[in-house]
């Protein structure tokens, strides 16, 4: 049995080949950029979603028909929280609005002041903030009321990739609960919600559990992919709830860290948990009928490829590029030459939720390298993760180890940084494509293959991990460059004051 999965994310899409043992046998990939038109505004045009869908599944169906290669399911996961008005037939009215987006700042404090941080999140888990769907649509009845009058459905990124592969709306839990629209406990929509959205149910996908088949491929993908058109497409859901799976985050008491553009930290749980300041989010797992915590972090592997393309311009090729890095950075002690960095390119998610944060390199002297600017984005991150972690330790009582997944932790300097600022052993599967692996596993328990997700991820994660271990000598360096970060935020965190400036 062979899946294709469709893994949709904020800077590529990539189609993976899996067989039922978690062998990845192929992969292709196709990248593209999201667009700033002004402060705080992050869009993508969802034509390049569908350049990149033609032209990743193509060459995986022709891959697979010219190697007689007997195919089962397609597999979609994404990116979540991003959203697009489209009309009937699935066009889109506007370029999405991204995740990252922040120009919805104004509408998200006056729903607080409203209506209090509590009730969104004991409805939804999600603490009202730019990231997630409801402020979005707010935007568009405030500012662009044709577009909004005019959407047949409000959607997202995922459930645009289902309809170009199968003609169908359909969303599952673990990505409508991105939306601050579906109740957390019931994974229904919230009709009290939705009244406040100024919408009803048919204006949004239908809903149904992770891993359910959404539909079957259309005949004009199947032609120009060489794939059969009777072959079923699978929700997997959100790429964070994915990667948990494949990283074993699916009982109570296990965490992962997965650095992709963004990095997100989530754990297990068997009931919904919400924190008394709503730092840390309660999710649908990609398990159905199971929950999660997260915390993400808006920017942190897209700081490395922003560095990469603007401080290693003399280096040709990408991939020798990070190379490069990753030894320059090993050549700076921990610590990073005294250098730290906040992380907030974008804003910050958890822990502070301040969609006026900005990102800083702090500490610079004359006699500083390339690479300790390097080691402290790695510090930098490692160390915003790290509050995350505590915070979510504390609500679940106690975490053993935290698995790690993203292109960003191919880097072995990575993953001991991580290890010593979380204080706790790191572990890192051979293959760092959780996200992909994860959906796969989804769906051959959909399928039939498996019967529960845990027979599925001990016969498709058979390699040994690599581990990591926090080092006893470095521990005071460590914890200096985790207060060193937690006192900058501070001090430069000027609330009211700071946002006049910008």
């Amino acid at each position: 049995m062979k899946i294709i999965t469709i893994d949709v994310g904020t800077s590529s899409m990539k189609s993976t080949l899996y067989d039922a043992h978690g062998n990845l046998l192929k992969v292709f990939a196709h990248e593209y950029y999201s667009e700033y038109p002004q402060e705080g505004y992050v869009e993508q045009n969802p034509l390049t979603w569908m350049i990149a869908l033609e032209d990743v599944l193509t060459k995986m169906g022709h891959y697979c028909f010219d190697n007689n290669i007997e195919l089962s399911a397609i597999s979609v996961t994404s990116q979540r929280s991003s959203m697009i008005p489209v009309d009937k037939t699935g066009t889109p009215l506007m370029n999405a609005i991204m995740w990252q987006d922040k120009r919805t700042a104004d509408i998200c404090e006056d729903l607080i002041e409203t209506y209090g941080l509590d009730y969104f999140y004991k409805k939804t888990g999600l603490r009202i903030n730019p990231y997630f769907v409801l402020p979005k649509i707010l935007w568009l009845r405030d500012n662009a009321l044709d577009i909004y009058q005019d959407a047949y459905k409000f959607i997202g990124v995922q459930d645009y990739v289902v309809h170009q592969l199968t003609g169908e709306f359909v969303t599952d839990h673990s990505q409508a609960c991105r939306t601050c629209l579906m109740d957390i406990k019931d994974f229904n929509w919230d009709e009290n919600l939705l009244d406040l959205a100024g919408i009803d149910a048919s204006r949004l996908p239908r809903l149904v559990k992770p891993g359910s088949i959404g539909g079957y491929l259309e005949e004009r993908l199947a032609k120009i992919t060489k794939l059969d058109s009777s072959i079923p497409v699978i929700l997997a859901g959100g790429d964070q709830q994915n990667a948990a799976l494949a990283l074993g985050v699916f009982k109570q008491g296990t965490a992962e860290a997965n650095t992709g553009t963004g990095s997100f930290v989530l754990s297990a749980v068997d009931k919904p948990y919400f924190d008394e300041e709503a730092r840390v989010l309660c999710q649908a797992a990609a398990v159905p009928g199971k929950w999660i915590m997260e915390a993400g972090i808006f920017n942190t592997g897209a700081i490395y490829r922003w560095f990469r393309d603007n401080f290693y311009q003399d280096i040709e090729f990408e991939s020798e590029a990070y190379t490069i890095m990753n030894q320059e950075a090993e050549g700076s002690p921990p610590g990073a030459s005294g250098i730290t960095l906040i992380p907030h390119f974008q804003g910050s998610a958890a822990p502070y939720w301040n969609p006026f944060a900005k990102g800083v390199f702090f500490n610079l002297s004359m006699g500083n390298q390339r690479g300790d600017l390097t080691r402290a984005i790695m510090e930098g991150i490692s160390a915003e993760l790290a509050t995350n972690i505590r915070l979510i330790e504390k609500l679940v009582d106690g975490l053993d180890y935290v698995s790690v997944a993203g292109g960003l932790t191919r880097s072995d300097l990575f993953c001991d940084i991580q290890a010593n600022l979380f204080d706790k052993k790191v572990i890192r599967n051979k293959n760092s494509e959780a996200t992909s692996l994860g959906a796969s596993m989804l769906s051959m328990v959909t399928l039939g293959k498996y019967e529960k997700i845990e027979e599925a991820y001990s016969n498709m994660t058979q390699d040994e991990p690599d581990e990591f271990l926090p080092n006893p000598e470095l521990k005071e360096v460590y914890e200096k460059v985790y207060e060193r970060k937690m006192v900058l935020y501070d001090a430069i965190n000027f609330g009211d004051v700071y946002k006049a400036y910008l």
